[in-house]
């Protein structure tokens, strides 16, 4: 009789039926034994997972094992069952006693191995441990008045950031590492007060092929409350964006033009994030930034693999401040063209709002082209060429005439084989470093490349894939330089090369800080063959 009972349990447990359980064994007359206790307790456990992890049952099921307590005592399994129930209801110290109490009492052979494989008894315990030191980690950090740098950066992997994604991720090396995507999020805390904190994010990932940087900035009455600000910005906005990618949903599809050639691509997005302190008169749906630049932005795409688009705008006692950086390079024009649609759209007495959204666009594998430096490893050999670039022009004497100029470019070449990077390097890196010395000297997002005294082609500077790639790659170069007269000497003589501040001091322009603003047009690039646009 009680065999048969046991096989219908058995059966009814494989088909989830654990409601019928509990009748079957209800309408038995005699009381119940030790074996068909632990299987009624085992089929409330399991009712509690049908109906949405309520508690009330799996008090049933501790209650019930409770009731056999001397018999199990020596039982791996009931250990294990009264660790399942006290985990699933918070009680995570008293579920890893009874977890480690049922791995002391597992027979240690082969077939028990075998058979406690399904229990996921290691997990469990493993994801005790990170419970419980979770909430020591934040108990130990409060209103974080006295947390160092490390207990800000646990505070927030270990409370904030474990299992934000539907998927497992490992703590790691200060990140966070999820294995199935191969992603990496590292927080760096750039820095912090009683009330504010900064944070910097780094994101690799091969689907985002060169990786991505972001800065998040938090304010609060005190530094948690600052915190949670910072890291909620970030997830509800470039992370959530990342998930969408990574899970190839919210998205649209998106076709630009390079080089005569169509590129096709996957435009993911995110909601935009808002806040203000009044209403105001405008809908800020999904597509609100996306609608003002659509047909703006492929004029600043090319061939790349992946490209990251912020979008920023922000309006705070009566000045209006709106952004738009592509692979984290500012556009002002099209930061200006977002300026002026909000500033004639939104009409508010709102002292302060703030819209911020996040457009990643990868390109169709049907129509990305061949590029040389793919990846992660990709990106290492660029920043090396990069460094024997910089220790060349360290030591070579540039006279400001055409041979000498031609002269270099040849030495490069044979040094790195790559003649178009050497190119690039010598008309980018001088404008990237003269930008950021002369505030008032609005360089050109754009130059005409010719060849050959051909009709030149107008190309944004971020359509050519080595661009954003050269402008990370070159400050990273320079803020590892512990020869810091050697930084310091390459920095200037790289101004010096400066087409734009050249033609300015030849033409007898004021380039001091309190000078007004001077708008630069366009590079003209005259290319021999060897030069590639990619």
């Amino acid at each position: 009789m009680k065999k048969s009972i046991i096989e219908k349990m058995n059966k009814l447990h494989d088909e989830n039926k654990h409601e019928e359980i509990i009748k079957l064994i209800q309408n038995i007359n005699t009381p119940l034994d030790y074996e068909l206790t632990c299987l009624l307790a085992r089929a409330y456990y399991n009712m509690s997972v049908l109906n949405d992890d309520s508690y009330e049952y799996i008090e049933k099921g501790i209650s019930l094992l409770e009731s056999v307590k001397d018999m199990g005592q020596n039982d791996p399994l009931w250990h294990y069952r009264m660790g399942y129930g006290y985990f699933y209801t918070d009680r995570t110290e008293i579920a890893l006693n009874y977890f480690n109490r049922a791995v002391e009492l597992i027979p240690k052979t082969k077939e028990q191995a075998a058979l406690w494989r399904s229990y996921n008894l290691g997990l469990l315990i493993g994801e005790c441990h990170f419970i419980i030191k979770s909430k020591e980690i934040t108990e130990s950090f409060g209103n974080g008045e006295n947390a160092d740098k490390q207990d800000i950066l646990d505070f927030i992997l270990y409370t904030l950031l474990h299992r934000i994604y539907p998927v497992d991720d490992i703590i790691t090396d200060n990140s966070i590492y999820i294995p199935e995507w191969l992603l990496v999020i590292k927080p760096t805390i750039l820095s912090y007060s009683q009330d504010r904190i900064d944070i910097e994010w780094s994101i690799s990932c091969p689907l985002f092929d060169n990786g991505i940087i972001e800065e998040s900035f938090g304010a609060g009455i005190t530094l948690k409350e600052a915190v949670y600000m910072a890291v909620g910005i970030f997830s509800s906005s470039l992370m959530q964006t990342m998930l969408n990618t990574l899970t190839d949903s919210s998205k649209i599809e998106y076709t630009s033009h390079f080089n005569d050639n169509i590129h096709k691509w996957n435009l993911y997005y995110n909601t935009p994030f808002f806040s203000s302190d009044k209403p105001i008169n405008a809908e800020i749906g999904d597509f609100y930034f996306l609608d003002i630049i659509y047909d703006e932005l492929k004029k600043y795409i090319g061939n790349q693999k992946m490209v990251c688009v912020k979008l920023y705008a922000s309006k705070f006692a009566g000045n209006l401040v709106t952004e738009c950086r592509i692979d984290d390079i500012f556009m002002s024009e099209l930061s200006s063209l977002i300026g002026e649609y909000i500033d004639e759209n939104i009409v508010t007495d709102a002292k302060f709002f703030t819209i911020k959204q996040y457009l990643i666009l990868v390109q169709q594998e049907k129509t990305t082209l061949p590029y040389i430096y793919t990846g992660s490893e990709g990106y290492i050999q660029l920043k090396d060429n990069l460094k024997t670039i910089c220790n060349i022009i360290h030591t070579y004497d540039l006279d400001q005439d055409e041979e000498s100029f031609y002269e270099l470019i040849d030495i490069l070449n044979e040094s790195i084989d790559d003649f178009t990077l050497c190119i690039e390097s010598l008309i980018f890196i001088p404008e990237i470093f003269a930008s950021n010395v002369y505030e008032n000297i609005s360089f050109p997002e754009n130059m005409m490349l010719s060849f050959n005294d051909e009709n030149p082609l107008p190309i944004n500077f971020t359509q050519l894939s080595d661009y954003a790639r050269i402008y990370r790659a070159i400050w990273e170069i320079f803020d590892s330089y512990e020869d810091i007269n050697k930084r310091d000497e390459l920095y200037n003589k790289f101004i010096n090369m400066s087409i734009t501040i050249n033609s300015l001091l030849s033409e007898g322009k004021d380039l001091t800080e309190d000078a007004e603003n001077i708008i630069v047009p366009v590079f003209e690039l005259n290319a021999d063959e060897r030069f590639e646009i990619r």
